[in-house]
């Protein structure tokens, strides 16, 4: 029992270090600047990260009706070209001028696909695209 009872101290004390020698060692690696603003793409501030997220889901939705045959090539290109100019604005503020350009894109898609908002009760024998 007095021999087993060094090696199991021995075998002890090397599983303690084992953590701290690599904790310390990621701790050394990682030395470099960490941005805290973004990660991976999507931002931490709440306002920036809803404006991305409706972003994305408009330019899934221009490439749905695009699939689906709904808006032409042309059209498709068009809308993303303007999705992909409000994207630097949703990434870092997500204020609501880039809210407001966000639902004008949408609006435009619904509009291209032909749901968008009517206005009129139909009695004029047809209904008409707001805006």
């Amino acid at each position: 029992m007095s021999s087993f009872m060094p090696k199991i101290i021995a075998a002890a004390s090397i599983f303690a270090t084992i953590p701290l020698s690599s904790a310390y060692a990621v701790h050394r690696h990682h030395r470099a600047q960490v941005d805290t603003t973004t990660t991976a793409s999507v931002p931490t501030d709440p306002a920036a990260r809803a404006a991305v997220e409706q972003l994305l889901s408009v330019k899934q939705g221009i490439r749905q009706a695009r699939e689906a045959g709904k808006i032409t090539q042309d059209q498709a290109r068009d809308l993303m070209q303007q999705a992909d100019t409000i994207q630097p604005t949703a990434l870092t503020s997500g204020d609501r001028s880039a809210l407001g350009q966000i639902n004008a894109v949408d609006q435009r898609l619904q509009n291209a696909t032909g749901q968008g908002t009517y206005m009129g009760d139909g009695a004029d024998g047809g209904y008409y695209p707001n805006g």
